[in-house]
């Protein structure tokens, strides 16, 4: 495991490099940042809907986008409708199969642990997240996972941090003050 102010890495199984300096600082590569940039698009969606803004993608290895989706718990009055859910039912779907172990998930928030197990059981390569998230993120839980769970899955935190978390603050701001001003409207 290593991390920085900035970013943190680990990974889930025995293949974590221990011998990294804790300040290296990860380099995301400008594919990252354009597929990130798609995953913003979807969290964008959420909006419409009045969704908390969190938007995912799967991509092959080649760089294909096979999967892709948006917070709809709201709207779908359901738990399971998680942007990473969506991304990799549709991507299991492209691929004809439920194994993306050659495929990276693209999300704007740390995931919970739903969607961890998800793509832990989905055998997903790589997940990378924007915005950490201090209630249900998993990187609270990664060394309190069973073995079971434990795969090769490399998680890499930060790319687009405050581009992602600017829209979760947005959202929640916005949120606030119409609830603010309800209440001085009813007092």
């Amino acid at each position: 495991m290593f991390s920085s102010p900035l970013h943190t890495s680990f990974t889930l199984g025995d293949t974590v490099n221990r011998n990294m300096d804790s300040t290296q600082q990860i380099s995301f590569t400008p594919q990252d940042h354009v597929h990130m940039t798609h995953a913003r698009r979807q969290a964008q969606k959420s909006l419409r809907f009045a969704e908390v803004p969190v938007g995912a993608i799967i991509v092959t290895a080649d760089g294909a986008i096979v999967g892709a989706g948006y917070n709809r718990v709201e709207k779908k009055q359901s738990q399971l409708e998680h942007a990473e859910i969506q991304a990799l039912r549709k991507a299991a779907k492209a691929i004809g199969g439920w194994r993306l172990d050659q495929c990276t998930l693209y999300v704007t928030l740390e995931p919970c642990m739903m969607c961890l197990g998800a793509a832990l059981l989905s055998r997903v390569k790589k997940i990378i997240y924007g915005a950490p998230s201090n209630l249900f993120g998993i990187s609270m839980l990664q060394e309190k996972l069973p073995p079971v769970y434990q795969a090769h899955t490399i998680i890499l935190q930060g790319l687009q941090e405050a581009e992602c978390s600017d829209m979760l603050k947005h959202f929640f701001l916005k949120i606030r003050s119409k609830k603010e001003a309800s209440r001085e409207q009813n007092q």
